[in-house]
């Protein structure tokens, strides 16, 4: 429920406009929607925490778009930079508070079943976050947790050689 209204359950998704002027990546509704998006197509039993940050902040603009998609397809041997953007860990504490994702015994988030009744309304809709669905359709699935955790075992090794 945002602002008292359940935009999940409804027929239609829709963001509503807001009086200050909040860029659309920083709002609640929006990040909430990405994150939905990610789990949704880049995941097959949940993401970290660590995946959300990347992908989210990896959509934030081409160039972004085009570092992680070279990281994910191995055309570059390290991603030396993730940026943590406080409105992902704030949209996914409402997620969980409105139950459209849970946090499994493993760690990883995933979509509760008013979570993907949620996703499968905005992959319905052809006008919604086309560009988003289209970025994370070619990174599908691509960005394992397994190469997430080498790489952070070489941010690991790299910074104590320092």
């Amino acid at each position: 429920m945002m602002n008292g209204k359940n935009y999940i359950l409804a027929d239609e998704i829709v963001f509503e406009a807001k009086p200050d002027a909040v860029p659309y990546n920083y709002r609640i509704s929006y990040k909430i929607a990405q994150l939905c998006l990610i789990m949704e197509m880049c995941s097959r039993g949940g993401c970290s925490l660590l995946k959300l940050h990347m992908i989210s902040v990896g959509l934030s603009t081409k160039q972004d778009m085009e570092d992680l998609k070279d990281l994910v397809y191995d055309r570059i041997a390290s991603y030396t930079v993730v940026r943590f953007d406080p409105a992902v860990n704030h949209a996914i504490r409402f997620a969980v508070g409105d139950g459209i994702i849970f946090q499994q015994q493993n760690g990883l988030y995933k979509l509760s079943k008013l979570g993907k009744s949620y996703v499968k309304k905005i992959i319905k809709d052809t006008q919604l976050m086309k560009d988003e669905k289209r970025y994370l359709s070619s990174l599908s699935t691509m960005l394992t947790e397994d190469k997430i955790k080498a790489l952070t075992s070489l941010w690991r090794y790299s910074s104590a050689e320092n």
